[in-house]
């Protein structure tokens, strides 16, 4: 990662740290020497655009024009999709229930209408949520009911994800942007989830007993919902968002999620604590939460993190106290391979990240098992594939 565009997410996630203020923010921007239009651009990119346009208007920050516009252009554009997604959304409560399906819903379409101070701070890519896994028949009959189709994964290949093995989509014309935060489209895919456990590789953490029965009810976008508890809640975002730099998935949002839920939400610390602890979820919370922390500035106990810290195992201890910007960026701003022998090496890859946040060596061993099982992998499946053919 250039060291331009590491200064660049620096001063942007400064822009959003809590407790920050217009002229000390500027004063860093200035100094850093990064210009308007690159922490603009790099705003829309990492999903950020609406929370800095937001927080650049309430001080009501002096910005060049161009950078103005782009950055109100993306959140006129992300609160027009959200609201679509919405109405989406009810379409398919109405349906869930008259199948007898009663999901709970799951990140953006949660905090967006319910912990954000506005929708559009906080851009969607899809609607997951989350059904006791006898519903999901029902559920599936819903979304068919409405038009949708679904495309089925069995857990067993790839990389052994088991929280959902669908997704749901109305048809649509394929879009030509790879960038869901810049998409115009509000007919987003559905993920009926059966569960929250995490899997990559062999890596696994189920966070999900309890959570069905300790669900709340909230009011998303004008229709009545199940949700997660503040707690669960920010158990299952830190989880998530902790599997998001494993996989190398985009995480800037999720970060941001963590220091609005901390910020808003108030949750029983003592109560999460002891929820990491049940899950055996100590690592992962105290990565997202150190992360959130640094960053951010998200107002994190000293004694949860203390009591995370204790539970972790040493050597992943060591490792999340010298995480920084520069392993999000390292994680999630990686080239796209398109060749075999890229996808050999990608995979290798994968497999080494993953291990290095595995508890023991009986873990880290499952996780390179998972190489071995060639007929189970894209890759593999290809390179069987090539070898019948010739």
């Amino acid at each position: 990662m250039p060291a331009f565009a590491q200064s660049a997410a620096q001063v942007l996630l400064s822009a959003l740290r809590h407790g920050q203020t217009a002229n000390a923010w500027e004063a860093e921007r200035s100094q850093s020497g990064v210009e308007w239009e690159d922490l603009a651009i790099r705003a829309i990119v990492f999903g950020l655009a609406p929370q800095l346009h937001h927080r650049l208007q309430r001080w009501g920050a002096a910005v060049p024009p161009r950078a103005a516009a782009k950055l109100a252009a993306t959140y006129q554009a992300t609160a027009y999709r959200n609201a679509a997604i919405y109405e989406q959304l009810g379409q398919l409560l109405v349906a869930c229930d008259e199948h007898g399906a009663h999901p709970i819903a799951l990140k953006g379409a949660h905090l967006a209408a319910a912990v954000y101070a506005h929708p559009a701070l906080r851009p969607m890519s899809d609607i997951d949520l989350l059904f006791a896994p006898g519903e999901l028949p029902a559920a599936e009959a819903a979304l068919r009911s409405l038009g949708y189709e679904g495309k089925h994964k069995p857990a067993q290949i790839g990389a052994g994800v088991t929280k959902h093995t669908s997704t749901f989509q109305r048809p649509a014309p394929t879009e030509a942007t790879p960038n869901p935060y810049l998409s115009a489209q509000a007919n987003v895919m559905v993920e009926p989830h059966g569960s929250l456990e995490e899997s990559w590789y062999g890596l696994r953490v189920d966070i999900t007993p309890g959570m069905s029965d300790r669900a709340a009810q909230a009011w998303l976008g004008g229709c009545g919902c199940r949700v997660l508890t503040p707690e669960d809640l920010l158990l299952h975002l830190c989880v998530h968002f902790c599997f998001h730099l494993i996989m190398g998935a985009p995480s800037m949002v999720q970060l941001t999620d963590l220091l609005t839920v901390v910020d808003t939400c108030s949750p029983d610390w003592a109560v999460f604590t002891s929820r990491v602890l049940d899950r055996r979820a100590a690592p992962y919370a105290l990565a997202a939460l150190t992360l959130a922390s640094g960053l951010l500035g998200a107002p994190a106990p000293q004694s949860t993190l203390a009591a995370l810290s204790a539970a972790a195992p040493g050597p992943l201890r060591a490792r999340i106290a010298r995480l920084g910007l520069a392993d999000v960026l390292r994680r999630t701003q990686q080239k796209p391979f398109n060749n075999l022998a890229g996808r050999i090496w990608h995979g290798l890859a994968d497999r080494a990240e993953t291990a290095r946040w595995a508890a023991d060596w009986p873990s880290r061993w499952r996780v390179w098992q998972t190489a071995l099982n060639v007929g189970s992998t894209d890759t593999g499946r290809m390179l069987l594939k090539m070898n019948n053919e010739q």
